[in-house]
């Protein structure tokens, strides 16, 4: 019966949805106390679940080879924990900004039915339970997606429901073809097909299972060429898109190709079909191309939606590698982009709440009225680069390392091309921040009335920026942890 616990951090988020939902709260702040509260509880319900590693919890049947059931293991700790941890931080600034958007109701009801559902793909003990879970991520982004309710948004909501119905077609099919060469989907560290490989192993079936689940999960990964979808969801709340760069969507995306490589088919497999060749360059086109579409955008939220597609171009990199430090590099990089690029968004979020600025070329001076948030900004600027001593640097560090050990020099000179593209549209936008109104006389009557965000936005961001710098100087930690993981997995 203890193995129900496994099953509190999913329905716990559920619990939260519901009551927002059904309950009269007399006022906004008792309702915002209430929801930050409850999700702060969930972080520490999932800091628990280390005790409970190893342990499954079956759900349903559906014969005796497809089972629908949760497993605890390193990975799926690693992954929970940092989901958890930043919805807590990122709740604490929704509760101030989606004043300002209005339907803060429905807002929550999704927000909290999503942290939930992350949750279940997080502990999916197979294919086929992360399968469920990731449609159903679908259905609860959806509304978050289309939430201003605006032209735009139905558009880009109708854009991000056809791109993830294509991946849930790639799953599928790979799903059912994969399951007629094993009759298993179940997760395993030295994957489904054990250790010793036929000398007659079907070759271009198993490479075509691979690049279709791996395309799959790819879509809401941002993987070129099914990467349009995610600069479009930029017409979401902040909250939504900081969530949706950062932890849900995306890095459920990458979750799933982790799963699929190292617990489906592991390194060895993927070496011997030689499927790894056809993903790799893919991956260098997503890396470069999000990089300079980048250049190209005056919109900020734009310019770090196309940001996103090209260092989530690394993570993957690090994953299809198939070394231990390249690994290392791409979950280091999975946790460090996603602490980076919630402050750069709620950093974006702030300056069009204090002055209705959405555009670069319209921000000139405002740095000078809200100096705390460009400074985080700035910060997490110079992690996202890759200058040391921030967390960046690390992660990239380790991926140029993997690049090496893989012989792979072409992707190490990619990074480092990439990090100077990074520099090249991030790093004028804090020297515009900064730089004196005086040419621009309009902006000083503009930006009389701007201040800093109310306390909670701000709040989050200084304390995610703090955190940022503390990856950076004291990574060994997670560095350690990481590594254990990659231990089990990695295995040739």
């Amino acid at each position: 019966m203890e193995n129900l616990y496994i099953l509190v951090p999913i329905v716990f988020p559920f619990i939260i949805a519901f009551m927002v939902l059904l309950r009269s709260f007399d006022t906004r702040v008792l309702r915002n106390i209430m929801v930050v509260t409850l999700v702060l509880c969930n972080f520490f319900l999932v800091l628990l679940l280390g005790k409970f590693q190893g342990q499954e919890l079956f759900l349903m049947s559906f014969n005796e080879n497809i089972n629908l059931f949760l497993k605890v293991d390193k990975f799926a700790i690693f992954f929970a924990t940092m989901a958890s941890f930043l919805w807590s931080i990122a709740t604490v600034y929704s509760t101030k900004y989606m004043e300002h958007e209005g339907r803060e109701k429905a807002f929550f009801f999704f927000y909290m039915t999503t942290l939930g559902i992350t949750m279940g793909i997080a502990l999916s003990g197979s294919l086929f339970t992360l399968y469920m879970f990731y449609e159903l991520l679908t259905l609860s982004t959806y509304p978050l997606v289309i939430h201003s309710r605006t032209d735009a948004a139905l558009s880009s909501g109708i854009k991000y429901l056809v791109y993830s119905f294509i991946g849930a077609t790639f799953i599928i099919t790979g799903m059912i073809l994969l399951y007629q060469y094993t009759n298993t989907l179940d997760f395993s560290p030295m994957g489904i097909f054990g250790e010793n490989l036929s000398a007659d192993i079907e070759k271009k079936k198993l490479m075509a299972i691979y690049v279709l689940l791996f395309l799959g999960f790819g879509v809401k990964a941002a993987l070129a060429p099914f990467h349009a979808w995610l600069p479009n969801a930029m017409v979401a709340p902040t909250p939504v898109s900081a969530l949706l760069h950062a932890v849900a969507v995306v890095k459920s995306g990458i979750f799933g190709l982790v799963r699929i490589s190292y617990f489906i088919f592991t390194p060895v497999l993927i070496s011997v079909i030689e499927a790894d060749v056809f993903i790799n360059i893919l991956i260098g086109i997503t890396i470069l191309m999000g990089s300079i579409l980048a250049l190209h955008h005056d919109n900020l939220k734009k310019r770090l939606a196309y940001s996103t597609i090209s260092q989530l171009g690394y993570i993957i990199l690090g994953i299809s590698l198939l070394n231990h430090n390249a690994f290392i590099g791409g979950m280091l990089h999975l946790i460090n982009h996603a602490f980076i690029k919630i402050v750069l968004f709620f950093c974006a979020g702030s300056i069009y709440l204090a002055s209705g600025k959405t555009k670069i070329s319209e921000i000139r001076g405002i740095g000078r009225k809200m100096p705390v948030t460009m400074i985080c900004f700035a910060i997490a600027s110079f992690s996202l680069v890759g200058i040391p001593p921030t967390n960046g640097f690390v992660s990239k560090w380790y991926l140029a390392l993997g690049g090496l050990e893989g012989n792979k020099l072409l992707f190490v000179i990619i990074l480092l091309i990439s990090a100077f593209l990074t520099a090249a549209y991030l790093l004028p936008i804090v020297v515009t921040a900064f730089l004196p109104a005086k040419e621009m006389d309009h902006n000083l009557e503009e930006f009389k009335d701007v201040k800093e965000s109310p306390f909670p936005m701000i709040y989050s961001i200084v304390l995610l920026t703090i955190i940022v710098l503390i990856l950076g100087i004291f990574p060994n930690p997670i560095i350690s942890f990481i590594d254990e993981i990659a231990s089990n997995i990695i295995w040739r």
